[in-house]
């Protein structure tokens, strides 16, 4: 008995917490850092959707600092072997992780929304967006009043709100499932007007692939959605809320990431240019625009209104995110070089062949 109690008091998953909170907290920042510096000294085209990751970011540094404080104060450990006194101080340290994720959750699929908005100028689109935007903010509001009045931890904090905060457990599932299904239709936006795009079925399924990366985002979340009920129903609650901890921090962090990914093409574009086959050119304005190289086009005669077209839809392939301001070169998003005439497309098409 003695050499079981022993090795509970041996096992230990903080170093796991410490370990995945730095580590994807640390990506994630890193991700930031070259969104913004490519959108905002490359490309200089600093947008909303930019400042609004940037919030999440700060946020979800802040999840990743209290959720390490949880493990100082005793989170992955057994209870019976964490002090007393660290109790109150974990469980005050959970209930900022708490409202923050949700915030941070929030922003971040803001930030997916604006995005779309600035990508994608077709009606059916913008409004898509528009009343995605207002269902988000309207329930990220609604959740951060449920969550702030669910009993764990608060009626641990503060005794006399025993009787008086929400069953937590319904709470958690109802705001997860609700991540998750919102999580899903919004990654799932971009996937019509790019399969409308007039190019090559690869590049389609290229550039899907390129938006719906936040789905892997989803997987994490529906892993991280299995760990709460243990969470909540149980003895040994340091040692079991673990899992749920660094789940937080992962997912968080990967969404983020997720949303920095698509931004960084012309970045690549610059400094390995060889892995998206492009190459820079130095604008009349000074600024610096995207070409691909004729081996992955169709060659056909330079004044070909169809190769016209096709060489302004590789461009958009190619850069993504940043062209959307430099109209004066190129179409404003990846759909309009399909919805203007064959001259529009030619006359900015032919400076960049």
């Amino acid at each position: 008995m003695s050499t079981n109690k022993a090795a509970r008091a041996g096992e230990s998953q903080t170093s796991l917490i410490y370990s995945l909170s730095i580590v994807f907290v640390t990506l994630s920042t890193i991700s930031v850092g070259l969104r913004l510096y490519t959108r905002g000294v490359l490309l200089k085209t600093l947008g909303t959707d930019d400042l609004v990751i940037t919030v999440a970011q700060f946020l979800a540094i802040a999840v990743s600092i209290a959720t390490c404080l949880e493990a100082f104060w005793g989170l992955g450990r057994h209870t019976e072997f964490v002090p007393a006194e660290s109790v109150p101080k974990q469980l005050k340290a959970l209930y900022v992780v708490i409202m923050t994720y949700n915030a941070a959750q929030t922003i971040t699929k803001i930030s997916f929304l604006i995005q779309y908005r600035r990508l994608f100028p077709s009606p059916t689109t913008q409004r898509v967006c528009f009343w995605f935007l207002v269902f988000i903010i309207a329930w990220g509001v609604t959740q951060e009043f449920l969550l702030a009045l669910s009993c764990i931890p608060l009626s641990i904090i503060a005794p006399n709100m025993v009787g008086k905060c929400i069953y937590t457990l319904p709470i958690w599932y109802l705001t997860s499932s609700m991540n998750i299904a919102t999580d899903f239709m919004i990654f799932s936006v971009p996937v019509p007007p790019v399969l409308k795009l007039q190019m090559r079925s690869k590049q389609k399924i290229m550039l899907c692939g390129l938006f719906g990366l936040g789905f892997f985002t989803c997987l994490i979340s529906v892993v991280r959605l299995f760990t709460l009920h243990k969470a909540v129903d149980t003895k040994d609650p340091m040692w079991d809320n673990a899992p749920a901890a660094y789940w937080t921090v992962v997912e968080l962090n990967c969404g983020i990431i997720c949303a920095c990914l698509p931004t960084l093409r012309a970045l690549i574009a610059k400094y390995v240019p060889k892995v998206l086959s492009t190459r820079y050119h130095n604008t009349s304005s000074g600024g610096t625009r995207v070409t691909v190289g004729l081996s992955t086009m169709h060659k056909r005669s330079r004044g070909d209104k169809d190769n016209g077209i096709y060489v302004q839809k590789d461009i958009e392939v190619h850069s993504t995110t940043e062209l959307r301001s430099n109209a004066a070169v190129y179409p404003v998003s990846l759909e309009e070089g399909s919805q203007h005439g064959s001259a529009h497309a030619i006359a900015h098409s032919n400076g960049a062949t």
